[in-house]
């Protein structure tokens, strides 16, 4: 979940999680955001350099990896096989999606009625507290790990895995 801190009224109450979490956010924001500028502004520039360098887009890749997980240990073999499942298709597309995202850029964010579910993971690079995240969602479950980022599926599977069960079980209920 991210977003732009709303504006309060009166500052919620964080807890440790929510304050480490809107420091991370802070620092991605601040220092770890080239990527998203230069695939949403150059995604085909960037998506044929890539392909055209297989060592070029390992290291992307490994930056990423690296960068938005929470200490997890990968291996020679997880490195590779991230980064050629993207370069085998191209990188292109995928990188397009970050253009067509920011196509229109919104001044508010419209509120989603529908039931949501958070799994919040201390190591996810713009995760947001949920006083943020419930202005502008209708959350119904919520779940903190001290374990996990960015590839919390990958990182964390245990976890996510039963967060979801919990959450279908309860708006499928």
């Amino acid at each position: 979940v991210t977003m732009p801190k709303p504006d309060f009224d009166k500052e919620p109450h964080y807890t440790d999680f929510e304050k480490r979490s809107i420091a991370q956010h802070n620092h991605f924001s601040n220092l770890e955001f080239a990527y998203y500028r230069i695939q949403g502004e150059k995604p085909r520039t960037l998506g044929f350099a890539l392909h055209d360098s297989p060592v070029g887009m390992l290291a992307w890749m490994m930056d990423k990896l690296f960068t938005w997980s929470d200490s997890y240990p990968w291996t020679a073999t997880e490195l590779i096989t991230w980064t050629m499942l993207h370069y085998f298709h191209g990188p292109t597309t995928p990188l397009h999606m970050y253009r067509e995202n920011d196509a229109s850029p919104r001044q508010e964010i419209p509120f989603e009625s529908t039931p949501t579910g958070v799994s919040a993971f201390a190591g996810e690079m713009e995760m947001v507290p949920r006083s943020w995240a419930a202005g502008t969602a209708n959350i119904v479950f919520w779940q903190e790990h001290e374990k996990g980022g960015h590839f919390a599926a990958w990182e964390n599977p245990e976890a996510l895995a039963g967060d979801m069960v919990t959450f279908f079980r309860s708006v499928w209920a």
